[in-house]
């Protein structure tokens, strides 16, 4: 990766590993939240420019990649019982202009949501961790699109270029999570071939061999039933090289849905 990209994770955004909302439920995710708290700290150590955070749960443009566009970022889980739980940080508008102009050749342009639009889960809950940890630095967070792993890929290097254009040191995470199938009673509904995409992954991260993530099929996808796919593609974008630092923090799926912490 370029000297300008200190991290590049993947990390889940489910709210109930947010003790206030997962209470006494968050012991079954203590391999996560754990992981999570270790990657923050991580990311506060190395200290950052900007964190560019890719979700899944903004406001879905499907041709254009959506960006905030406010001075601020600021987000809540009132939609998850703990309105009293909120984080704000300072947004990357800088990053985000020479971003615009870097995709408008060939991927059109941003989307920008106008200001005070409040942060999704999908970004809410990595940034919650990062707070805690102490983060105090700037932000971008973007949803993904309805286009293919090539528009995916490409905005990753669009946002390479981006860091080395301005001189900032920044960590990217792919927020998102795996499959939502992998048990009965599992939000999406069952599937017994659902743990493959899971196992792929995970197998691939931990030997540095993303060719097989490049290439799942579009009917494993939908045999997961998963919303982190379209992040790692921006991920894998951010990637030049072979993988020195690939590693596995976590996994697990309690209620059937897998929830991945890693490096790439």
């Amino acid at each position: 990766m370029s000297e300008n990209i200190l991290m590049n994770a993947i990390t889940p955004h489910p709210p109930i590993i947010i003790p206030e909302i997962g209470g006494s439920e968050l012991k079954k995710v203590e391999k996560t939240v754990n992981a999570l708290k270790s990657l923050s700290e991580e990311i506060v150590e190395i200290n950052p420019d900007t964190v560019v955070v890719l979700t899944p749960h903004s406001s879905l443009n499907p041709y254009f990649f959506s960006a905030y566009s406010g001075e601020t970022l600021k987000g809540n889980f009132a939609k998850f019982r703990a309105p009293e739980v909120s984080i704000e940080f300072n947004n990357d508008v800088e990053f985000i202009n020479e971003l615009n102009i870097l995709v408008k050749k060939d991927l059109g342009r941003l989307n920008l949501l106008p200001p005070g639009v409040p942060l999704d889960h999908g970004s809410g809950v990595p940034l919650y961790y990062l707070d805690k940890a102490g983060y105090k630095n700037n932000v971008v967070v973007i949803n993904y699109t309805a286009l293919g792993k090539r528009e995916h890929n490409l905005f990753g290097k669009k946002i390479s270029e981006t860091a080395q254009n301005l001189g900032r040191k920044i960590v990217f995470i792919a927020s998102g999570d795996l499959s939502h199938k992998l048990i009965p009673g599992a939000p999406a509904g069952y599937n017994e071939d659902a743990h493959l995409f899971d196992d792929l992954i995970l197998h691939s991260i931990k030997n540095g061999n993303y060719v097989p993530i490049a290439n799942i099929s579009p009917e494993l996808r939908e045999t997961a039933g998963e919303c982190g796919y379209n992040s790692i593609m921006v991920a894998f974008g951010l990637i030049d090289s072979k993988p020195l630092n690939n590693e596995v923090l976590s996994y697990e799926a309690p209620f059937g849905v897998g929830y991945i912490v890693a490096k790439l």
